[in-house]
């Protein structure tokens, strides 16, 4: 009697992990795709404070184009 109340019980674990485990695995997607958005939103509002700034001061077109190579070559370094 005692070992087929522990199959039992070892059963309805077994189902309800089973069971569980989609939907859990589909929490975990979900939380890292809102992690990725929360990301790129972050990202894209600082661009747009920085390109803010720089319309703000009126810079020539060589001054652009030396801040740009300074952006690219710290892209570079970094990766």
């Amino acid at each position: 009697m005692t070992l087929l109340f522990l199959f039992l019980s070892a059963l309805i674990a077994f189902i309800v992990i089973f069971v569980s485990a989609k939907h859990i695995k589909k929490g975990f997607e979900a939380r890292g795709e809102v992690k990725e958005q929360q990301r790129n939103e972050n990202v894209s509002q600082e661009d747009e404070e920085i390109l803010d700034k720089l319309k703000d001061k009126n810079l020539s077109e060589e001054d652009l184009k030396n801040l740009y190579e300074e952006i690219k070559n710290k892209d570079k370094e970094e990766k």
